[in-house]
């Protein structure tokens, strides 16, 4: 791990001493600055860096106009340096500073003269923190980087869950949690809300006909033609199960999802996809049962079996009336 060090003192012979024991010591770089200006440039305080250019800050406590303190003071402000360690150097006259100095952020001081085995002790420790520090720091963006990674992941596999996997479109899963939430939805809002149910007619035949190859590109034809009838973006459309087909219509009466319904009906007949063997038409067709309701009560399991059950109810209908037509029964 490289470690680099910023040495700011405006005494050359001590500049000198310091390069000497420095080198001794497992320190990548040295670099020295002799005033206050100078130490702000090298350290790019004004930019936007958010890593550190040095390891370690050792700064002589009195510069020229701007004292040592001043200096840690504003260094400490930057987000890059908060845990860069500062060693303070004083005299035995400035010892006075020192409160000062550690308020400012400094982690350690040494006193003038300067001794060999006490600098290299401090410094040594000061070294072995940050080496610390650094490896921390690096362990968290390892973590905050597997944790996005995990995330993704997770909101991935969370999609595939709710999606159907051969139509593209939302899944049962799906349907059933958004049609509780959006008749909770329709309470608070005291609003109504439809729900179209909608079978392929005679897809047996089409499977026998076709083959089952082909009669999964039906179905992801049809689901295409729900998936750009239902345009509002609270709309949902879903594979309810084999080839059968769900359409919630948020803040939608019955004339509003007799109208889309209808839309949807067209919309699959104008696929013109060949079925020689339907009893109804010489192309796919779709029967579709239509409910509403105002949800006056408060949402149970019960109220949303009902819902389901009077479009089920109104879809078996539109097959008993012949197929290819959209019937209407009320939720009440």
């Amino acid at each position: 791990m490289e470690i680099n060090i910023l040495v700011v003192d405006d005494d050359q012979d001590m500049r000198m001493l310091l390069e000497n024991y420095l080198k001794k010591l497992e320190v990548e770089k040295i670099h020295f600055t002799d005033t206050a200006q100078k130490t702000y440039e090298f350290l790019k305080l004004n930019g936007l860096k958010t890593e550190p250019v040095v390891d370690l800050i050792i700064l002589d406590i009195i510069l020229g106009e701007e004292n040592g303190i001043e200096i840690c003071r504003k260094i400490k402000r930057h987000p890059a340096y908060q845990e860069v360690p500062v060693i303070m150097i004083t005299a035995q006259k400035e010892l006075e500073y020192l409160k000062e100095a550690f308020a400012a952020g400094a982690m350690d001081y040494l006193k003038k003269p300067i001794i060999k085995i006490e600098f290299m002790a401090r410094v040594n420790s000061a070294i072995r923190l940050r080496k610390e520090t650094k490896a921390r720091i690096e362990r968290e963006k390892e973590l905050l980087q597997l944790s996005e990674e995990l995330k993704k992941a997770n909101q991935k596999l969370e999609k595939i869950a709710l999606v159907d996997g051969l139509t593209g479109i939302s899944n049962r899963r799906l349907f059933d949690k958004t049609i509780k939430k959006e008749l909770k939805r329709a309470r608070r809002k005291n609003s109504d809300l439809a729900l179209i149910m909608i079978d392929i007619d005679n897809f047996k035949e089409y499977n026998d006909t076709y083959g089952h190859q082909q009669g999964d590109q039906c179905l992801k034809e049809v689901a295409s033609v729900l998936d750009k009838k239902t345009k509002r973006a609270a709309d949902f459309a879903a594979r309810y199960g084999g080839e059968e087909f769900a359409v919630i219509l948020p803040d939608t009466a019955k004339d509003g999802a007799l109208k889309i319904a209808e839309d949807i009906r067209k919309g699959i007949m104008n696929l013109k996809l060949e079925h020689q063997n339907s009893a109804v038409s010489d192309y796919v067709t779709v029967s579709l049962g239509v409910s509403s309701i105002k949800a006056e009560k408060d949402v149970n399991q019960e109220m949303i079996k009902t819902l389901i059950e009077k479009a089920d109810q109104a879809l078996y209908q539109a097959k008993e009336n012949g197929k290819n037509q959209v019937v209407y029964k009320s939720f009440e």
